[in-house]
């Protein structure tokens, strides 16, 4: 029941941006209206029971069933001329006050206004029920109509499965249609239709007689028809693109006069996305992405838009989706992403020239001032990087920032500093942070990385301002710390800014930690801050063509949507394959808040995974993988998450596991045989830890050079992490399947399958080596063990027993055919 319920809700929706144009000429009887409820029961014990009914425009209060047959009780609501939704409650019992509701919450009946009978099915315990939908005019869609097709007295009567068949007639074609029992209709879809208006009949077959007559609920001068004509258009820009880019929809409206549009949306499931799509009215755009086992070609895409009157309309975009190809072998795929964060003034020191560009007198010894990291210390570092196995790096916010420190007002805050080094507190969205180097310096280290297949990411603040910046932040001029902001700073955001001392702390509207805050729902306001941020793509650009590939997107749960539609939009309509990850705090494979798959984020991190890790190490290996499994189901090319185990913003996952490194290779390990996108924070690959505890900061270390050489906890990250780098598609996209392991057993095998390729990954929690044997390998054929390089040979009979070590030596084997 609940299928076909579903299926009435997919045609109606599925209308595509076109204006159908029918007349009703089937007349109700005379007689008065009715519901006709049906209500079954598992037991079919009815004593007791009745219905409880209001909005009927005659009767309200208790309808008594009066027709028990074939398990069921039926009950008849008589209806009045303005019925329209009635309202029900099944119960059991006359008296409120001990009365039992079948369901505790309640429900409405739409009322069929094309026929004198309403027919209800409702079982009981299940919220949702069965109404036998009305017959309204044909469905129109992108060269196709949907047709039904009822007898009127037929159905009063419960006699529409006495018609032997139903066959429509139409632009010279005969179409048999299918009857669908619970709805007591016949139906057909008819495509190939061109814009136009088309008579039609049925050919009516009953007892040996075939009959042609009209649609009972749409005649007019006694011909029926339909007629469609494209009232609004989409178009896609670019118009062709692969699985790896995105392309913009843009809504064009062909009426008359100007709508206002109340609701727009796309099906986008020829792309593999959603049905339902939702379009910002006031952006009437979106960007769409592609899902990879999209096959090629042209894919009409339905779109539908209601205005604020109820008027439907329904149209169509065409996109052309093309092979992927690849420019080289260090190109990679969005989802084959994996980034390194590395807080940029933390990393390395390139160039002490820019250690203290506005003479602030830092001291290095004070952990929240600048530690000299920069544009050239990253360039100098690419090669370890890439040694590593990392081919995308996370810079943090590269624009200007607040020059001041801001605890200059309490009472240790010039002995514990906190400066705006890690760049989320802008001061000028327009120019390089000097801290972090030259323009020159960042063109060059985009282009070598670019010569190194690695890919720059740069995080972006879209939601707020560095401390200072409103007008009420104004500090007499003997007040003010070295560095404050002018009043000339202060009146670049001064339109843009939530104003005045009391803005408060919605999620959205209000203020982050007394960050002053952007009125992005103000169109002049989300203009500019996209503006800003969508013009790095060709502020980067270098004179070898070079630029940023990705962003990083702060605060994302703090602006709202249509602001993250317009980003998106206008950074696609730049360059297709740019891509956001967003920081949407709390967001997992349970709930991606709406993000994705909406037009605004291609990824979000998982904030989840960190907890996995713990549990798994931890011993809970049977229900970390099953929700592994599980998740790595979920997760696709244009809809994923990036798995962390430690941040800026909390306590590394070393902390977390009281120091010890054994548990954080486990977690690793996990993390990065994985799907979805492997998040390195700098220095987890050499084992560094330190309590997120503002204002000391310790897990924002600056980064140790001197502990590399020789680490073994950073063997265990190049390991790993080469292993991914050599099999992309199979960590990236590749199945997953448990093989063996337990919590009694202490570790956990799995394979991990892309196409004919599969990798079998062995983790071990334990304190001990344990021995394990694996089956179905080939006879004596050589497998590697991509973690330590070692070679085996499987038996005669396909088996291979290994040693696996425990977690205190890595606890990790990547076996795969050599």
């Amino acid at each position: 029941m609940r299928k076909t319920v579903l299926r009435i809700i997919w045609f109606t929706m599925l209308l595509i941006v076109f204006t159908c144009s029918v007349t009703n000429t089937h007349s109700q009887a005379a007689t008065k209206k009715e519901i006709r409820f049906t209500y079954e029961r598992d037991e079919a014990i009815y004593d007791g029971w009745n219905l409880w009914v209001w909005d009927t425009d005659d009767h309200e209060g208790q309808v008594d069933f009066h027709t028990f047959e074939n398990r069921k009780a039926i009950a008849t609501i008589s209806l009045g001329r303005e019925a329209n939704n009635v309202g029900f409650i099944v119960r059991h019992g006359t008296d409120w006050r001990d009365a039992k509701k079948d369901i505790a919450h309640d429900r409405f009946i739409r009322v069929n206004e094309r026929d004198r009978l309403t027919k209800v099915f409702v079982e009981s315990g299940e919220a949702v029920f069965h109404v036998v939908p009305e017959v309204r005019e044909p469905l129109i869609g992108a060269g196709a109509v949907t047709f039904f097709y009822r007898d009127p007295n037929l159905y009063d009567r419960d006699e529409m499965d006495t018609i032997d068949g139903v066959t429509l007639s139409i632009d010279g074609r005969q179409v048999p249609m299918t009857y669908e029992t619970e709805n007591e209709w016949f139906t057909v879809t008819v495509d190939q239709l061109d814009p136009g208006t088309y008579p039609y009949t049925f050919l009516v077959e009953s007892g040996g007689v075939e009959r042609e007559v009209n649609d009972p609920y749409h005649t007019v001068d006694g011909v029926s028809q339909v007629t469609y004509e494209e009232s609004i258009t989409g178009d896609f820009a670019p118009q062709m693109v692969t699985y790896n880019e995105n392309a913009v929809l843009t809504i064009e409206s062909h009426l008359d006069e100007d709508v206002a549009w109340e609701t727009i949306s796309v099906d986008l499931r020829a792309l593999g996305g959603k049905e339902e799509t939702f379009i910002d009215p006031e952006l009437q755009a979106v960007t769409v992405n592609v899902r990879k086992d999209t096959t090629a070609g042209e894919k009409v895409l339905p779109i539908t838009a209601i205005d604020v009157d109820g008027n439907r309309y329904t149209g169509s975009a065409t996109l052309i989706v093309s092979p992927r190809t690849f420019a080289g072998k260090d190109d990679f795929d969005w989802d084959e992403a994996v980034i390194y964060f590395m807080l940029t003034d933390r990393f390395f020191d390139g160039n002490r020239a820019n250690n203290d560009p506005y003479g602030i007198g830092y001291d290095p010894r004070h952990h929240n001032a600048y530690q000299g990291g920069d544009f050239k210390g990253v360039t100098k570092k690419l090669d370890y990087l890439q040694d590593l196995g990392i081919n995308t790096i996370w810079l943090t916010p590269i624009v200007e920032n607040i020059r001041f420190n801001v605890r200059h007002q309490e009472a240790d805050g010039y002995t514990i500093p906190d400066y705006g080094y890690h760049g989320y507190w802008a001061s000028n969205f327009e120019k390089l942070n000097p801290h972090l180097g030259t323009m020159a310096e960042f063109h060059e280290l985009i282009d070598e990385a670019n010569e190194r297949g690695i890919k720059i990411m740069v995080d972006v603040v879209l939601n707020h301002t560095g401390y200072g910046l409103k007008e009420v932040d104004a500090l007499p001029e003997s007040s003010r710390p070295f560095g404050y902001p002018t009043d000339d700073e202060r009146a670049r955001f001064s339109t843009l800014l939530r104003q005045g001392h009391h803005v408060g702390d919605d999620m959205v509207r209000g203020e982050l930690a007394g960050l002053p805050d952007f009125k992005t729902e103000q169109a002049h306001v989300r203009e500019q801050i996209v503006k800003w941020q969508t013009d790095w793509i060709e502020r980067s650009r270098t004179a070898k063509g070079n630029t940023i590939d990705y962003f990083r997107v702060d605060t994302v749960k703090h602006v709202e949507p249509t602001t993250w539609m317009h980003f998106k939009n206008e950074l696609t309509k730049q360059k297709p394959d740019f891509k956001l990850i967003g920081e949407a705090w709390g967001a997992s494979v349970h709930d991606d808040y709406g993000y994705l798959q909406s037009g605004m984020m291609d990824a979000l991190l998982d904030f989840d995974f960190k907890r996995y890790a713990r549990d798994f190490v931890g011993g809970s290996v049977e229900s970390v993988n099953a929700l592994l499994e599980w998740r790595n189901g979920q997760l696709t090319n244009d809809a994923t998450l990036g798995q962390f185990l430690g941040s800026h913003d909390e306590d590394t996952f070393l902390t977390q596991v009281g120091g010890d490194k054994s548990k954080l290779k486990l977690a690793a390990a996990l993390q990065i045989t994985a799907k979805g996108q492997p998040v390195i924070y700098y220095g987890e690959e050499i084992g560094m830890g330190g309590r997120a505890n503002y204002p000391y900061n310790e897990n924002r270390y600056v980064f140790p050079w001197e502990k590399v050489a020789g680490n073994d906890v950073h063997t265990h990250y190049r390991a790993l992490l080469q292993a991914r780098a050599t099999y992309p598609q199979v960590f990236a996209k590749g199945d997953r399947a448990y093989v063996a392991g337990s919590d009694r057993e202490a570790f956990l095998a799995f394979t991990r399958t892309y196409e004919d390729t599969s990798i079998l990954v062995a983790l071990n929690v334990g304190d001990h080596e344990k021995t394990h044997t694996f089956t179905g390998f080939k006879a004596h054929e050589a497998i590697v063990d991509l973690y330590s390089g070692t070679t085996y040979e499987a038996t005669a009979n396909g088996e291979l027993t290994v040693a696996l070590p425990s977690r205190h030596d890595g606890g990790t084997m990547l076996l795969v055919s050599k």
